[in-house]
C-alpha cells in the first residue's frame, strides 16, 4: 500500500510541475525569449526519445545510478541559473535554464513510469486516475501562487517524485541495464517487444498534438485560458474507475477522448466570445483523458516485460512530448490567423478535425489498446524438452505440416532450443535482417504469436 501512495502522490507531483510550467513559469519567459518555452520541451522530448533508442539497442550504456545524479545535477544547475536570467531577462540562461530542468524530469519520468509499471493493470489504472484528480485540483489553484513559489515548486516537485520512487524503480532498471538489448531479443520473440513503429505510438504522438494546439489556443500575454472544468470529466472516470472492480477502460476512455478533441476543434472555428474557453476546455478534457490512457497503457506495457520495460516507456513519452512540440506550434499558427485571416485560420481548424476523424474512423478501426497490452509477452527462455533424436523428428513433422522451408527448420529447431539472435546469426552465416525475416516467416507458417506456442508445437 505504501509503495502505492508514494507511486500515486509522484506521478501527481509530475503532472502539477507541468501545470507550474505552463501558467508560471513560461509566461515570464515570454518577456526575454518566448521560445525558450518551446526549446525545453522539445529538449525533455528528445531525451526521453534518446533514452528510449539506447535502451533499445544498447541497455548496458544506461547507468541508473549516473543518470539519477545527472538528472539531480541539471535540476540544481537549473535551479542556480534560472533565477538570475528571470531576474535579468537574460533570453541564453532562460533557454539553457529550462533545457537542464527539462532533461533532469525526463529521467524521472521513467522511474516514476518503471515504479508504476509494477502494479497489475486495474492497480496502475486506479494510481493514475487519482495522480490526474489531484493534478487538476491544485492546478486550478496554480493561478494563485507567487511567481517565486511557482518556480521553486517546479523545481523542486520532479527531486520529491523521484525520492519517493527510486527504490521502487529500482528492479525494472536493474533488468533493462542487465539484460539483453531489445531489438535483439524481439528478433526471435517477436512479441516480447512492441516495434519503435507501433500503432500505439503513433496514436500517442497524433492525440498529444490536440494538447500542445490547447496550451497555445487563445492564450493571453503568454497564459493558457483555464482549462479547470476539465476536472469535471476527469474526476467523474477516476471515481468510476477506483469503485469498479472491472479493467481499465482504455479504449472505451480513447473514444470519448476522440469525441471531446473533435468538439473542441469545432469550438476553436466559432466566433462566439466564449468560443476559445470552450474550446480549450473541451480539448483539455479530451486529452486528458487520452493521457490518463496513454499513460496506464505505457505502464502496462512496460510491466508486461520487464526486459524491454525502460525502452517501450521512455520512447512512448518521448513521442508524447514531440506531439505536444507540434501542437504547440499549431495553436500559435492559429493565434495569428484568427486576427489576420479568417480563411487561413478555417483551413487549419479544418485539417485537424480532418486529421482526427479520419484517424478514429479508419486508423483506430482495429486497433485495440487492450489487445496491444495483452499482445506483449515476457522474455521467454523455455525450450523443448524432448530428447534430440524425438526432438529432431518432431520439428521435421511440424515442418511438413506446415511448409516449412528447410532453412525455416533448422531456425524453428534452434528457437525451439531457446537460441538467440547472435547464436542463429552466426549458426547460418547470415545477416541480422535475414534471421528477422525467417523467424517472422517461421511465426506466420505456423500461426503463432509467442515463444511458448511454437514450444507447445513440438512436445504436443
Amino acid at each position: 500500500m505504501m509503495e502505492f501512495v508514494k507511486t500515486t502522490t509522484a506521478l501527481a507531483c509530475l503532472l502539477l510541475t507541468t501545470s507550474l510550467m505552463n501558467d508560471v513559469v513560461f509566461p515570464r519567459f515570454d518577456e526575454a525569449f518566448t521560445y525558450a518555452r518551446d526549446i525545453s520541451v522539445l529538449a525533455n522530448s528528445v531525451a526521453l526519445v534518446v533514452i528510449g533508442l539506447v535502451a533499445t539497442f544498447r541497455p548496458s550504456a544506461l547507468r541508473a545510478n549516473a543518470l539519477r545524479w545527472a538528472a539531480v545535477g541539471c535540476l540544481v544547475a537549473s535551479a542556480v541559473l534560472l533565477p538570475a536570467s528571470l531576474r535579468v531577462g537574460n533570453a541564453v540562461g532562460l533557454t539553457v535554464s529550462a533545457s537542464f530542468a527539462a532533461v533532469g524530469r525526463s529521467w524521472i519520468v521513467v522511474v516514476v513510469g518503471m515504479a508504476a509499471s509494477r502494479f497489475a493493470l486495474r492497480r496502475a489504472g486506479v494510481c493514475v486516475a487519482l495522480a490526474f484528480v489531484a493534478y487538476y485540483t491544485a492546478t486550478a489553484f496554480s493561478w494563485a501562487v507567487p511567481t517565486a513559489a511557482g518556480v521553486v515548486l517546479f523545481l523542486v516537485l520532479p527531486l520529491a517524485s523521484l525520492a519517493l520512487t527510486w527504490r521502487c524503480a529500482m528492479p525494472m532498471l536493474k533488468a533493462a541495464e542487465m539484460g539483453d538489448a531489445p531489438i535483439d531479443f524481439s528478433i526471435t520473440q517477436p512479441s516480447s517487444f512492441l516495434p519503435l513503429g507501433s500503432q500505439l505510438f503513433a496514436c500517442l504522438f497524433l492525440f498529444r498534438v490536440a494538447f500542445g494546439y490547447s496550451l497555445r489556443f487563445g492564450e493571453v500575454e503568454g497564459v493558457p485560458l483555464s482549462d479547470a472544468l476539465a476536472i469535471v470529466p476527469v474526476a467523474a472516470v477516476a471515481v468510476a474507475i477506483a469503485l469498479s472492480r472491472a479493467t481499465f477502460p482504455a479504449d472505451l476512455l480513447t473514444q470519448a477522448s476522440v469525441l471531446l478533441v473533435v468538439a473542441g476543434f469545432f469550438a476553436s472555428s466559432m466566433s462566439h466570445d466564449l468560443a476559445p474557453m470552450a474550446s480549450v476546455t473541451l480539448l483539455s478534457a479530451g486529452n486528458a483523458l487520452f493521457d490518463m490512457v496513454a499513460w496506464v497503457v505505457l505502464i502496462a506495457v512496460a510491466g508486461r516485460n520487464e526486459r524491454g520495460a525502460l525502452a517501450a516507456f521512455a520512447w512512448g513519452r518521448g513521442l508524447t512530448g514531440l506531439g505536444t512540440v507540434v501542437g504547440a506550434s499549431l495553436g500559435v499558427l492559429a493565434n495569428g490567423l484568427v486576427g489576420d485571416s479568417s480563411f487561413g485560420f478555417e483551413i487549419v481548424i479544418g485539417a485537424l478535425i480532418l486529421v482526427f476523424v479520419g484517424y478514429a474512423l479508419i486508423g483506430l478501426k482495429s486497433f485495440s489498446f487492450s489487445s496491444t497490452i495483452e499482445g506483449v509477452t515476457p522474455v521467454d527462455g523455455t525450450v523443448a524438452k524432448a530428447p534430440e533424436r524425438d526432438f529432431e523428428a518432431r520439428c521435421r513433422e511440424v515442418a511438413e505440416r506446415f511448409g516449412l522451408s528447410p532453412r525455416e527448420l533448422e531456425v524453428f529447431m534452434m528457437l525451439a532450443r531457446g537460441r538467440d539472435r547472435a547464436y542463429i546469426q552466426e549458426r547460418l552465416v547470415v545477416s541480422r535482417n535475414t534471421v528477422k525475416a525467417h523467424v517472422k516467416h517461421v511465426y506466420a507458417k505456423l500461426g503463432i504469436h509467442t515463444h511458448q506456442e511454437l514450444i507447445d508445437l513440438v512436445e504436443e
